[in-house]
């Protein structure tokens, strides 16, 4: 496993490079090499990575896709929920995978355009996984096992899964900060 340090970084960890995973990593600059890396913390920066397969770039674009609506809703669902950061879980499904999880895409009619987007508790979204698309009994491990355990400090758990494959990771650098408007000065 090879660490690339950034705000909101990653770093591959998928030895036979079939779905993939990447782990957030939150810390201050993202450098390559001892050199400083000029396109600064983005997802488009990782994505140029040469360790990535061409399956784990499809899925990581599909996500870029969604990005900032995925952002906007983990800050809505944790500030109007008790829910931490760390227990958030996204799930983003290709409009050629949606078949595989919801029998309304399976019974006929064109893909929609765009990505699905599921977000709730990791352990809800391990269950559902689970329900609508198990592994299969040849599987080394449970493809979703990700789920049974809180994400790093300030991230979210995202899995993104199209018609090959699913790629797990750690996204972001969310920060909640609670106000108690007892607690705040009188102006």
């Amino acid at each position: 496993m090879h660490e690339r340090p950034c705000g909101e970084a990653w770093r591959l960890s998928d030895p036979a490079g079939k779905g993939g995973r990447a782990d957030c990593a939150t810390t201050g600059g993202m450098s390559y090499g001892g050199g400083r890396n000029m396109h600064g913390c983005s997802l488009e920066a990782y994505l140029e990575e040469p360790g990535l397969t061409e399956g784990q770039r499809r899925r990581l674009r599909l996500f870029q896709t969604v990005e900032d609506a995925v952002s906007d809703r983990v800050e809505q669902l944790c500030t109007c929920s008790e829910l931490e950061v760390t227990d958030a879980a996204i799930l983003v499904v290709s409009p050629a995978a949606r078949r595989l999880l919801f029998r309304s895409a399976a019974a006929g009619g064109a893909d929609p355009p765009a990505a699905s987007v599921i977000l709730g508790h990791r352990a809800r979204l391990h269950a559902f996984l689970h329900a609508a698309l198990p592994p299969t009994d040849e599987a080394p491990f449970d493809p979703y096992a990700d789920l049974l355990a809180p994400s790093p400090p300030q991230c979210v758990r995202v899995l993104i899964l199209d018609e090959d494959s699913l790629t797990v990771l750690n996204y972001g650098a969310f920060v909640v900060v609670t106000l108690d408007r007892g607690e705040m000065p009188a102006a």
